[in-house]
C-alpha cells in the first residue's frame, strides 16, 4: 500500500510526528503542503493529513487540501492527525476541523502530542503558551505509542 502523508507545521512537530508514521509504513513518502499544494494523489491508496492545532484550529492548508480533494480523499485509506500541547478535547479538534464525511471515512484519527520549543517561539507564542500551558521549558509530549498505534490502524 503506497501512503502519501500530507503535513503543514509551523515549528516542526507535525513534520517530525510524519516521519515517525512513515517510519512504520512499508511505503510513504512525505510531503510539506506548503512546498507542493496539488500533490498527485491518484498515485497512493493511502492518504494521511496531518496539522498542528493553534488556537483549536488546524492549518489553512490543510483545511483547504480537505475541502479541495474531498471526493478524491474518501475513497482512499484515510488517516488524519493533529499535533499540539493540548491534553484533552481531542472529538471536538476534529469535529470542528474536518467535514463529517472525512471524519466517517477515516480509519485512523489521533491527537499525536506535541512540541513546545521556547528557541523557536516569537514573544507573543511563548508567553501565550506560557500562560496556557504553564510550560517555560523545552516540552515534548508526542506519544510514539500513539503514533505505532495509528500506523497500525491505517494498514488494517
Amino acid at each position: 500500500m503506497r501512503t502519501l502523508i500530507i503535513y503543514a507545521t509551523k515549528y516542526g512537530a507535525t513534520k517530525i510526528i510524519a516521519e515517525s508514521i512513515a517510519s512504520y509504513l512499508e511505503d510513504a513518502d512525505i510531503l510539506d503542503i506548503s512546498s507542493n499544494n496539488n500533490p498527485k494523489i491518484s498515485d497512493y491508496d493511502c492518504i494521511v493529513l496531518g496539522s498542528p492545532l493553534t488556537a483549536g484550529t488546524i492549518r489553512k492548508e490543510i483545511k483547504e487540501f480537505a475541502k479541495k480533494y474531498a471526493d478524491e480523499l474518501k475513497s482512499k485509506n484515510l488517516g488524519l492527525y493533529v499535533s499540539g500541547l493540548q491534553a484533552s478535547g481531542e472529538t471536538e479538534y476534529f469535529e470542528q476541523n474536518f467535514s463529517s464525511v472525512l471524519l466517517g471515512t477515516a480509519k485512523a484519527k489521533a491527537f499525536l502530542g506535541g512540541i513546545f520549543d521556547p528557541e523557536k517561539c516569537g514573544f507573543l507564542a511563548r508567553t501565550a503558551i506560557k500562560i496556557i500551558t504553564k510550560l517555560d521549558r523545552f516540552t515534548s509530549t508526542i506519544d510514539e505509542e500513539k503514533i505505532k498505534l495509528f500506523a497500525q490502524n491505517l494498514k488494517n
